[in-house]
């Protein structure tokens, strides 16, 4: 299983025309019996922070609906973020309190202002977080969703691997 921590510029910053981002990025996240979590903390101040997000409000208010069926596909972390003023901070927090993956989707890693982020990797209290941009987690997360197999002239490929130049 991974677990995502997503910052809100990347629900801010995505604009009309980059679309593909919500539904090959975040829509991933609604499916059932895919392998993909979000982080919340303990209270649910990180609903309370997407759903305030005016840019985009139709999508993540849709997203946030899809995302409360059951079973939930957020994880909750037992963290609480109500102290901390600096909203990026908030999120590094969760990401830090994440227990065997600290993935952070970020918009762009231009607008990690707080911390160095050196090699796409944010160093937060001795926990190294890798730092996704939106066209990281896209790549990382449509990788994995294609589980069919594919079978073409008597070949297969199994757990959407692929059949490249290949003879029969």
């Amino acid at each position: 299983m991974s677990i995502y921590t997503i910052l809100p510029d990347f629900f801010s910053k995505v604009e009309k025309e980059e679309g593909v981002y919500f539904s090959d990025i975040l829509f991933v996240f609604t499916q059932r019996g895919n392998s993909f979590k979000v982080t919340k903390d303990k209270k649910g101040e990180v609903i309370s922070i997407y759903s305030s997000i005016k840019e985009n409000a139709d999508i993540i208010k849709s997203w946030l609906e899809m995302m409360s069926f059951k079973p939930s596909t957020f994880e909750k972390i037992d963290v609480d973020i109500s102290g901390i003023d600096c909203m990026e901070t908030k999120f590094v927090k969760i990401c830090k309190e994440t227990k065997g993956v600290n993935k952070l989707i970020v918009y762009t890693r231009q607008n990690i202002r707080k911390f160095k982020c050196e090699n796409n990797i944010l160093t937060y209290e001795g926990t190294d977080i890798t730092v996704l941009d939106k066209d990281d987690a896209h790549i990382e997360l449509s990788k994995t969703v294609n589980k069919g197999d594919v079978i073409i002239n008597s070949q297969v490929a199994k757990d959407g691997s692929q059949i490249n130049k290949s003879k029969n």
